[in-house]
C-alpha cells in the first residue's frame, strides 16, 4: 500500500475517532426531539454524519483505482471531511479544554488536508495560531474566555 492511501485511511480513521467522541460527549446531554432540539441534539448528528464521512474517505482510498484501469472516479473526500472534522473537534474541546488547546487541534486537523506541507510546517502553524488567537481575543480584545482549562 502506498504511503498516501495509508495517510488517506488514517485520516478517515481520525474522522471517524472524532465523530464517536462527538457522539460520545453529545450522551451527556438532553436529546430533545425534532421539534424541540436539546443541546446534545446538534453534536449527536454531527458525530454520526462525521463517523459516515469518515468511514467513505477510507472506502474511498480501498477502491480508488487507476482510470486506465477502469476503475471508479470518485471526487475526492478528504479535504471536505478533514474540515468539517476540525470543526467539530473544536466544538466539542472548547469547553473541555480551553481556547488554545481547541484552536491548536482543529488548526491541525484541518491542516491534514494539505498533502503538499510538511509536518513540521502543520505543528508550526498548529502553535502559531492559538498562540495570534490568545493574544487577539484575550488580551488585545479583553475577552473572558480560559486559555487552557481542564475539565473531565
Amino acid at each position: 500500500m502506498s504511503r498516501l492511501r495509508t495517510i488517506d485511511i488514517l485520516a478517515g480513521a481520525f474522522v471517524v475517532l472524532i465523530g464517536v467522541l462527538a457522539i460520545v460527549e453529545s450522551t451527556h446531554f438532553d436529546m430533545g426531539t425534532s421539534r424541540r432540539i436539546g443541546p446534545g441534539y446538534f453534536p449527536f448528528y454531527v458525530g454520526l454524519l462525521m463517523v459516515i464521512l469518515g468511514i467513505a474517505i477510507a472506502i474511498e482510498n480501498l477502491w480508488m483505482r487507476n482510470e486506465a484501469l477502469g476503475g471508479w472516479n470518485l471526487p475526492p473526500l478528504r479535504s471536505p471531511f478533514l474540515i468539517l472534522a476540525a470543526v467539530a473537534c473544536f466544538a466539542v474541546m472548547i469547553e473541555r479544554f480551553g481556547m488554545a488547546p481547541s484552536i491548536g487541534l482543529a488548526v491541525f486537523i484541518s491542516s491534514l488536508a494539505d498533502t503538499n506541507t510538511s509536518i513540521w510546517q502543520k505543528l508550526a502553524i498548529s502553535i502559531a495560531v492559538p498562540v495570534v488567537s490568545v493574544a487577539i481575543f484575550k488580551y488585545g480584545l479583553s475577552l473572558n474566555v480560559d486559555v487552557i482549562r481542564w475539565r473531565p
